[in-house]
């Protein structure tokens, strides 16, 4: 009887130890005599998903065109797949995604490859939020468009265009695939 009655007394010193030190712990923190780092604030304690299901939600690419212009207001002007060498390229497509806890974020890239296979064009941007926004609705549409250029030495053919969005809230990502078309000058029709 005495063993078992001397256990509980070290487990209980062992727990006021524990409650004692993390409460001078947090009061040096408190009072400023330990400074915590700004990366471990923001970061979540459990930055975990307990549940291996994925975040209820959509994302998806709702319209999509090759255009010979995309004015100020996202207009996409005169749709088309047929290129000159040097002529910009206009890209304008639009998301649909859901909204999780008021807020949106979607974050593009693009990946083109030319009728041999090279990849000719890739960007890639991490942690770089390209659309962000607070709502109240379930959903939320936004517009992108983007252009480039094919350098003078192009090959003259069909290439792919992989635009890669992805919502980083809902642990979704989708690609869309199109075709185009580099000629040569004076060749489109």
């Amino acid at each position: 009887m005495r063993k078992n009655g001397r256990i509980e007394i070290e487990l209980f010193i062992v727990l006021i130890t524990i409650v004692v030190t993390s409460a001078v712990m947090l009061l040096l923190v408190k009072s400023g005599a330990i400074e915590v780092r700004e990366e471990a604030v923001a970061e979540p304690i459990l930055n975990t998903e307990f549940l291996p299901s994925g975040r209820e939600g959509f994302l998806a690419v709702k319209d999509f065109a090759f255009c010979n212009y995309v004015d100020a207001d996202l207009n996409c002007l005169s749709r088309q797949n047929e290129f000159g060498k040097t002529e910009n390229v206009y890209v304008w497509f639009v998301v649909e995604s859901s909204v999780i806890d008021g807020q949106i974020m979607l974050l593009r890239n693009h990946k083109i490859t030319d009728p041999l296979g090279k990849v000719v064009l890739q960007n890639e941007q991490k942690n770089a939020y390209n659309f962000e926004l607070q709502s109240s609705k379930h959903a939320e549409k936004a517009v992108f468009a983007d252009f480039f250029v094919m350098e003078e030495d192009a090959v003259p053919g069909e290439y792919n265009l992989d635009v890669i969005v992805e919502n980083p809230l809902l642990n979704k990502k989708v690609t869309l695939t199109r075709k185009f078309t580099i000629v040569e000058e004076g060749l489109i029709g």
